[in-house]
């Protein structure tokens, strides 16, 4: 008796002939109607879909590592580019917002007084006295522009000081802070008349030669009554902050605080004497 193929073989080729086998004729029968496998087909394919995600994972965080470093590198320049716009933009507004105050201030001061009193001459301050003791500024108007010694200077909120100086193109301007510099005021509630006197600083002034008995009241505004000629009447000084009666003197301590700013000024308005027509006032005399 003759052995067959199979008997030859070792086993486990064999076992591979036999599965090859069969595997054609599953796919003759499955040829011939694939409706018979259709079960089977769909359950190999859902068995394998964990096994084809699986496989697909280290793509997916290829590109989701790419695109992850894309998109927070996108974000970072995106972020930089708008707070340098940010930063243009708050730059803008600041200077929008200083032409808007110095426009506001400009026209505070030009309407500070009126046009038919006075010739209003607007300076700038451009520097401080060398003297650091002495209340005084050095204003970019001077002897070509009108400016005399004598004439006052004020801002939009009141009475600065006067001019002290006169050169070609500049002036010296003494502040009513500066302890050498006095004003005649009139306290504009009740009328009465007293002296403001410089204590050598910025924010305060001395109301002088008060009697116990004057009725002053903190809050009273003192507005230049005139007295003397030296400053027109009728432009603020100050207001009372503070009124303390010392029991060995018969006058009155009281501070007052000034309504000018006097730290930080850039315009101020010198008062000039309107200048008359010599050809009318020879023509009157006639």
């Amino acid at each position: 008796m003759t052995p067959s193929i199979f008997a030859r073989q070792p086993l486990a080729l064999r076992k591979t002939v036999i599965v090859l086998i069969a595997a054609l004729i599953l796919m003759w029968f499955d040829s011939k109607n694939s409706a018979w496998f259709s079960p089977v087909r769909d359950t190999s394919h859902a068995a394998m879909q964990p096994i084809y995600e699986l496989s697909l994972l280290p793509s997916y965080a290829k590109h989701w590592t790419s695109g992850s470093l894309q998109s927070k590198e996108a974000l970072r320049r995106e972020n930089m580019q708008l707070k340098s716009q940010l930063i243009h933009a708050q730059a803008k507004l600041q200077q929008q917002d200083y032409i808007l105050a110095q426009n506001a201030r400009l026209q505070g001061i030009l309407s500070t007084t009126k046009p038919e009193q006075f010739d209003l001459n607007l300076a700038q301050v451009i520097g401080t006295d060398a003297n650091l003791l002495r209340q005084i500024v050095v204003l970019n108007k001077g002897v070509q522009d009108g400016v005399q010694v004598g004439q006052t200077v004020i801002d939009e909120n009141g009475i600065l000081g006067q001019i002290i100086n006169v050169y070609p193109n500049t002036s010296r301007l003494l502040l009513i802070t500066d302890e050498q510099q006095s004003v005649a005021v009139t306290v504009k509630r009740t009328g009465q008349r007293a002296i403001v006197t410089g204590k050598g600083i910025p924010t305060s002034l001395s109301l002088d030669y008060v009697f116990k008995t004057s009725d002053v009241r903190v809050g009273d505004e003192l507005v230049s009554s005139g007295l003397g000629g030296r400053i027109p009447a009728g432009y603020r000084v100050g207001r009372i902050a503070h009124v303390e009666d010392i029991e060995a003197d018969n006058f009155r301590s009281i501070e007052v605080t000034p309504t000018a700013n006097f730290t930080d000024n850039a315009y101020v308005l010198i008062l000039q004497d309107k200048l008359v027509d010599q050809n009318n006032i020879a023509r009157n005399e006639r």
